[in-house]
């Protein structure tokens, strides 16, 4: 019997139609795991529901011991001030030779510095701890989207693989159609999922540098002052910001870059190595800007500005632009269909990477673990590969500072031509550049004496507030930590069940995507020999 290819297509339809039936039979599965699923996460919400009120009195009486030391310090009672060394460079004189330098800067004083916890309920999540209505196709690590942009700038090491620009790798793991959030339960950045419209490459300043320098109102030059790094180490086409989160002060407009670079004579002052506090000129670089500054900054006052670096990044393009800043954020990128008809890569681990964050909001119940920290880590949710012992990220609840402080408040003094010596009280952010070798008249000091005259009288008043506070703290840290533990232990082995359970559901959908890949191949196949005009082989 002669071979006939339109059985043969057949066949490959047949097959298409077993592996939907297949696949509807696993969906069954799953759906019965899932509703078991539900329970633990009814019981678990319930538990560490009852923790959420606990831990918020604790954290009041937190703040409430940063404030009496605040307090202390404001009233004059404390100094939380230091001289600090920022630097030490070589200062270029005009029409004179070099002179070696040291930069001090008032800031607050590092030895007295104290923290305090924010106490939280931390999760670890596996990626299997999900909604199974939902296909997670992949975690982009870390990307820039910012108010205003419908572009997500991808800054993972794998960006070109993500984006399917990579000469090794034959297709991209993000594709047309996906939906970016940046959590399923609780997001912020993307409160609606937008979907990827298209995919390319793109010139982006992901990370800026701060230099300092000062500016004149309606000028378009910003003169580096030697102070805090160099302004010619950046480049034509960088982008200039007021501040390191890229917004304007209402000196530097939105949208300003670097167009050019020149010197210019100018005049800073400093501490010969006779002591003696002199103006001279130097040679001053500047970068010439794309829009003309607003304000002006005082060449004796300065201040720091940041350079963003101008490189080119892959991205995604979104059908819609983030509702806020999202800053070296991770992302979830979801392929959107009925489950029936979902794609799924089964060489994704259930349980790597890791999510870590602190249970509150729609992170509530969620995870395969938690347990109770105050490190005084950021609050923040990241995502953690436990199984290639990347050491975990730090994550907590966030945390309270505060400085004890001392009786020594910074000064500095100038002295003058004619020898005259003025000591006044130095402020915080205050610099002085010093000549490395100046041992007499003027430089940086420190007195017994506030700048309000005298230690107030009162001073044991604010003491007696600190006491009282940290008793409270101690108090209520003793009575609420334990019920916060009970419930957490309560609440363990569920988790632990339902983390199994969840392994077996991650099972299940990797076998429809299996599924749903072969019925789709048959079809595809069926359809090519259906299409071939077969007249001409048997002719």
């Amino acid at each position: 019997m002669a071979a006939n290819p339109f059985d043969i297509a057949q066949r490959l339809r047949d097959d298409r139609d077993q592996q939907a039936q297949s696949a509807a039979s696993v969906n069954e599965s799953l759906a019965i795991v899932d509703a078991i699923i539900d329970e633990y996460d009814e019981l678990i919400i319930k538990l560490d529901t009852k923790i959420q009120p606990l831990m918020p009195p604790i954290n009041e009486k937190i703040t409430a011991v940063q404030t009496a030391y605040l307090n202390r310090i404001s009233h004059g009672c404390r100094s939380d001030m230091k001289w600090i060394q920022i630097d030490s460079k070589s200062l270029n004189i005009y029409n004179n030779n070099d002179e070696e330098v040291v930069v001090y800067e008032v800031q607050k004083d590092p030895n007295t510095f104290q923290f305090l916890g924010y106490y939280g309920a931390k999760f670890y999540r596996h990626p299997k701890n999900r909604d199974y209505g939902a296909n997670v196709v992949l975690t982009i690590d870390t990307a820039d989207a910012n108010p205003g942009s419908a572009s997500l700038i991808i800054l993972d090491s794998d960006a070109a693989e993500l984006t399917g620009f990579s000469t090794t790798t034959a297709s991209a793991g993000i594709k047309t159609g996906d939906l970016i959030k940046d959590s399923l339960d609780d997001p912020i950045i993307f409160q609606t999922a937008p979907s990827v419209t298209g995919l390319g490459t793109t010139s982006y300043a992901a990370y800026n540098y701060a230099v300092s320098g000062f500016c004149t109102a309606a000028d378009n030059k910003i003169y580096g002052d030697q102070r805090v790094g160099f302004i010619t180490d950046f480049s034509i086409g960088d982008e200039i910001y007021d501040n390191a989160n890229k917004t304007s002060s209402g000196i530097i407009p939105s949208g300003t870059t670097i167009t050019g670079f020149g010197t210019a004579v100018g005049i800073t002052s400093y501490v010969q190595a006779n002591g003696i506090t002199t103006a001279i000129q130097v040679v001053l670089d500047f970068a010439t800007l794309s829009n003309p500054v607003s304000s002006g900054i005082a060449a004796t006052v300065g201040r720091n500005f940041h350079v963003g670096v101008v490189s080119t990044y892959y991205f995604a393009s979104l059908s819609a632009a983030p509702v806020s800043t999202g800053i070296s954020s991770s992302f979830l990128v979801i392929r959107p269909g009925d489950i029936s008809d979902i794609e799924f890569d089964s060489s994704k681990n259930p349980i790597d990477p890791v999510e870590i964050g602190i249970a509150e909001g729609g992170n509530v119940g969620k995870g395969h673990q938690l347990s109770l920290i105050n490190n005084g880590d950021p609050k923040i949710t990241t995502q953690w590969s436990e199984i290639t012992d990347e050491p975990e990220p730090p994550v907590g609840a966030g945390r309270v500072e505060y400085y004890i402080g001392d009786l020594q408040w910074p000064t500095i003094r100038v002295k003058d031509g004619d020898g005259d010596v003025t000591t006044t009280h130095a402020s915080l952010g205050q610099r002085v550049i010093i000549s490395v070798g100046s041992t007499t008249g003027a430089g940086i000091g420190y007195t017994g004496t506030p700048p309000a005259g005298a230690i107030p009288g009162d001073c044991g008043t604010y003491d007696a507030a600190i006491t009282t506070a940290e008793s409270e703290m101690n108090d209520i840290i003793a009575k609420n930590t334990p019920i916060i533990n009970h419930y957490i232990s309560g609440a363990d082995t569920l988790r632990s069940l339902r983390d199994q359970d969840e392994g077996q559901a991650w099972g299940y959908l990797q076998s429809i995507g299996y599924l749903n890949a072969r019925g789709k191949s048959s079809l595809a196949q069926a359809q090519l020999i259906e299409d071939f005009n077969w007249t001409d082989v048997d002719a």
